[in-house]
């Protein structure tokens, strides 16, 4: 411009002589004043141009810094993760461990416990068998006393038998006195032979076979009856002996028959009472070493368990510690956040600084008349659209974004485009920046949602919308409309999947659809 402007202000001049000659001072003031404005204007122009590239290197550099920034809290973010989850997982390894050990531990508490439990058993069962020792010995003491008993009806029988014997000396006293009493009859009967004598004198010869008869049979009477008598004591005496001896020998058998048994039975239970006392001492001994077991892994669970509450404070410490280290991290990468959100809105307000100062140069261009560059030229043509429009191409509500794409030859100006859902006017709509422009065949999405809010962005073909979800995840509509609000297309999606409208230009599908889903930053 500063060469170009010089050599329009020559031909005017020289025009204005060839019409008019001798003009007047104030003609030549006038240019003289054009010259100085012009020149003026050039010197603002190179003056904005070295701004331009100056914000420009700086928004580089800001960039550059934003970027470094993001990857080295990301960097550090993830190792932090990376570290925290390995010491996390390694804790929880080893916290299984000793619960498993803690877990068998209790397992082999419960098998000791059990055998003391069977020992305790066994201590009754042989309590129990010591009482029936004790009842044996009880029965022991009762058959002695049948024993006792027994011989003093063995005595109680020998005094029977001195009774009887006493009974036959009584019998041979009663003989005694019977031959005491036959006695006086004898003499009697003498007294009253010696009379029958007397008497009989006459008759003796008469009466001599009766005497004799009679004395024969007296003596026979006398005889027979002394006969029956000896026989009686003798059978009394012989039965006397009989049965005195047949209670001896049943006793004496009865006796020596309960005293074997006894005596076995004595001999089996102080056996069984032996064996009783010497298993009730090695249970016992069992019982007092499985006592010591169970106290050696009591002490044993309460030292894992105090090893357990250490490394579990331990644990604990070291997860604090990682979490004040990850809120550390999550502190700086806040503080990141915050000094690239800084760094975004100067970069923004420089982007809006170049958009004044493009706006001032044309503006000033174009009240000067100046013929502006090859670029600028190119780019006033290319404002006016020949052929298809843009178009909404797809609607991916996954990924919460759209796709917007030039199907055209020329270069379209999206400034004053808007996107809305198709839903209702409850969300706003999104308008596209004023200066963006979208070359042929070239898209641009347009990102929403928190989880797409910090994703690296190419600012020629992606752009922000707003943190908030703006779509309908169970299904909605993407209306695109020109600056006078007429609709252009619209694009349906179903629910959690992506939608495409067909390319205006006629081509196939696959080239008009483009992807079925954004292109993930």
């Amino acid at each position: 411009h500063r060469h170009r402007c010089p050599e329009k202000t020559r031909g005017a001049m020289s025009e204005s002589r060839r019409l008019s000659t001798g003009s007047d001072s104030a003609t030549r003031i006038s240019r003289v004043e054009e010259r100085d404005t012009l020149h003026n204007l050039n010197s603002r122009l190179q003056y904005f141009l070295s701004r331009m590239k100056e914000l420009e290197s700086r928004n580089s550099e800001l960039q550059a810094k934003v970027d470094s920034g993001s990857s080295a809290s990301k960097s550090v973010t993830e190792s932090m993760r990376t570290l925290y989850e390995r010491q996390l997982t390694e804790l929880r390894a080893q916290s299984e461990k000793d619960t498993e050990l803690v877990a068998e531990l209790k397992g082999k508490l419960a098998a000791i416990q059990a055998q003391s439990g069977e020992s305790l058993r066994n201590n009754a069962s042989l309590k129990k068998k010591a009482e029936k020792a004790d009842e044996l010995e009880a029965k022991l003491r009762v058959v002695t006393d049948e024993r006792d008993r027994l011989a003093a009806a063995l005595k109680d029988a020998e005094a029977r038998a001195d009774v009887a014997a006493q009974a036959q000396v009584t019998a041979e006293s009663k003989a005694a006195i019977l031959e005491k009493k036959l006695a006086p009859l004898r003499d009697q009967l003498q007294t009253s032979e010696e009379l029958r004598r007397k008497e009989t004198a006459v008759y003796r010869e008469q009466n001599e076979e009766l005497s004799k008869a009679n004395r024969t049979e007296l003596a026979r009477i006398s005889e027979q009856y002394e006969m029956q008598l000896q026989d009686a004591l003798k059978a009394a005496k012989a039965r006397s002996d009989e049965e005195r001896k047949n209670e001896v020998e049943q006793l004496a058998a009865h006796f020596h028959t309960v005293e074997e048994q006894l005596t076995r039975e004595n001999n089996e239970e102080r056996l069984a009472k032996d064996a009783a006392l010497k298993r009730a001492a090695e249970l016992s001994a069992s019982h007092q070493a499985l006592q010591a077991r169970v106290a050696e892994h009591d002490k044993r669970v309460a030292e894992l368990e105090k090893n357990l509450a250490e490394r579990s404070r331990s644990h604990e410490a070291t997860v604090a510690h990682l979490d004040s280290l990850l809120h550390v991290a999550r502190q700086a990468r806040k503080e990141k956040d915050v000094e690239f959100n800084e760094l975004m809105d100067v970069k923004i307000s420089l982007d809006e600084e170049l958009k004044t100062y493009r706006m001032l140069i044309e503006g000033e261009e174009q009240r000067l008349g100046i013929t502006p560059t090859a670029v600028r030229a190119a780019k006033r043509r290319r404002t006016a659209v020949s052929g298809p429009a843009p178009f909404v191409a797809s609607l991916d509500l996954t990924n919460d974004c759209f796709t917007v794409k030039n199907a055209g030859d020329e270069t379209a100006p999206l400034g004053g485009f808007t996107v809305k859902s198709g839903l209702g006017d409850a969300e706003p709509a999104y308008e596209f920046p004023a200066e963006f422009e979208l070359l042929p065949g070239s898209s641009v999405t347009v990102w929403s949602g928190k989880k797409n809010q910090r994703k690296k962005r190419d600012p020629q073909t992606e752009l922000w919308w707003s943190p908030r979800y703006m779509w309908n995840d169970k299904g909605d509509t993407a209306i695109f409309s020109n600056p006078q609000g007429a609709e252009v297309n619209r694009v349906v999606a179903p629910a959690n999947g992506v939608g495409h409208a067909p390319d205006p230009s006629g081509a196939a599908e696959g080239e008009a659809g483009g992807e079925n889903k954004c292109a993930i930053m």
